[in-house]
């Protein structure tokens, strides 16, 4: 048996299964800290940007590629 649940919203009041209710809150909390991790990640690359230079060569058929890195003097 499921259970709906009544909850306000921008001001609204909503009404949803709890197992929905459940699952949705899951995404948004699983999304909001992948975009977390993502903004940590490009910090991070910005950093070593910043402190060494990169050459990549990709073959476009194939989609394998080959890196130099050196620091910047």
């Amino acid at each position: 048996m499921s259970t709906i649940v009544y909850f306000e919203e921008a001001g609204e009041i909503k009404c949803e299964m709890e197992e929905d209710r459940r699952a949705r809150e899951l995404e948004e909390k699983l999304k909001q800290h992948i975009e977390e991790r993502i903004k940590h990640i490009e910090a991070k690359l910005e950093e070593l940007l910043e402190q060494y230079e990169l050459e990549i060569a990709i073959d476009v058929k194939t989609w394998k590629g080959v890196g130099r890195w050196r620091r910047k003097s």
